[in-house]
């Protein structure tokens, strides 16, 4: 048997085996699955993006049937329940078979199938003649077969839909419909907000933030498989830099195999990671690789048919007010989620005069907002959210916060 490839130990944006972290200390996933199992409850996991939250579901519900429900596509209630009747196979009208189960194997565990849309399901056959709509039809079968609603990225889905979703659901969760909503962190509550009388009927679980200690676990489990030596001293940058995001720390240890010629285990000996080796080259190129594409959606600001205003920074040039944001943004760390006044302030010290009033400020963080969900695609994660009650800016891309930091605020340096 072959040892491993480096793909199949780091692995950022996928099912990691080697590197998973469970971080059983923390207890997150007995209290996930505490969670799932209390009856007539909706559970809601929040963590910051690319923190973990979809690998530790799929990890925890790895044994059970469950639709799963991307909620950045979704924009109508119908498309909503569409995608699950699809993922179900349920049709739509007239006749399809009905049969029995799949057989179980000779381990006697009954086998799955996991769908193009991400679903994992027991592999059944099925017939029946009918004509019903989909959301009635769906949520009846999922609640008599026992298979788990999720919908990840469920803030992503507009306001007025979230509110059809969840009380449609209301009542399928009063009957032992199990529902899994995932959503970053200063989201938290957009179920309870989009149908009050969920109160009750709704458990959170949050993810901890990942210490400098779980993180390193992810260089030292892949290293140790890969038979590769690494200095402490790179490892604690690593920590340092991967802001505090496991899929960052996964895409460091990638590159720098790849950049030192590491793809298996030696058959003797070990391999070596230089002392010299270039960590600041890797990460400004890394940040420029993931975070460009981002940035100058963001920068560019909406479209326009007027030449909008510079404004001339102390360190020389001139900026809009896009531009002035994202810097503004940077100049704090950049952190995570950053406070109005904060923002305000950092922004007077960055520009030589013409400070943007008040509105201006949150209007551009309005329209940074919007850019970031209408382009979701482009880095498969909203980058920028701002929330109007709280008054506060939330970063939650860790890739536009890493070309923020070794990109935008590296060059004005």
């Amino acid at each position: 048997m072959s040892s491993l490839h480096r793909d199949d130990v780091f692995i950022a944006g996928g099912q990691p085996t080697t590197t998973y972290v469970d971080r059983e200390d923390q207890d997150i996933e007995r209290m996930l699955a505490r969670a799932i199992a209390t009856p007539n409850q909706v559970v809601s996991l929040a963590g910051p993006t690319k923190t973990g939250k979809t690998v530790l579901c799929k990890k925890v519900l790895s044994k059970r049937d469950y639709v799963w429900i991307d909620g950045g596509k979704i924009k109508v209630a119908n498309d909503f329940w569409e995608t699950v009747r699809s993922e179900l196979s349920i049709p739509i009208e007239n006749s399809i078979t009905q049969g029995s189960e799949s057989s179980i194997s000779a381990e006697g565990s009954i086998p799955f199938v996991t769908t193009a849309g991400g679903s994992h399901l027991s592999s059944k056959s099925a017939t029946e003649t009918f004509k019903i709509d989909s959301m009635s039809r769906a949520l009846e079968y999922m609640t008599n077969e026992r298979i788990i609603l999720v919908v990840d990225d469920f803030h992503y889905i507009p306001s007025d839909v979230r509110t059809d979703i969840m009380r449609n659901v209301k009542g399928a969760v009063f009957n032992g419909l199990k529902v899994l909503l995932l959503s970053v962190t200063h989201r938290v509550f957009d179920a309870i907000k989009a149908e009050s009388e969920l109160t009750g009927r709704f458990t959170t679980v949050t993810l901890p933030h990942w210490t400098k200690n779980d993180l390193k676990q992810i260089p030292l489990k892949g290293f140790e498989a890969l038979g590769v030596n690494c200095d402490d001293t790179l490892i604690e940058k690593l920590c340092d830099e991967a802001q505090e995001n496991p899929f960052l720390m996964q895409k460091f240890c990638w590159e720098i195999c790849y950049d030192c010629e590491i793809e298996r285990k030696k058959l003797l000996g070990k391999h070596e990671i230089p002392i010299t080796y270039d960590f600041e080259k890797m990460c400004k190129k890394l940040a420029h690789d993931a975070g460009l594409p981002i940035y100058k959606k963001l920068a560019a600001g909406p479209q326009s048919r007027r030449v909008r205003e510079k404004r001339p920074l102390k360190a020389g040039g001139d900026v809009d007010i896009y531009e002035a944001t994202l810097l503004a943004i940077a100049q704090t760390g950049p952190k995570s989620t950053i406070k109005y006044d904060e923002l305000r302030d950092v922004m007077n010290n960055l520009l030589h005069d013409m400070m943007p009033q008040k509105q201006e400020i949150t209007s551009a963080l309005k329209q940074l907002t919007k850019i970031s969900h209408d382009s979701h695609d482009i880095g498969g994660e909203s980058a920028i959210d701002w929330n109007d009650d709280s008054r506060e800016v939330t970063i939650a891309d860790p890739y536009l916060r890493f070309y923020l930091r070794w990109q935008v605020r590296k060059n004005a340096e």
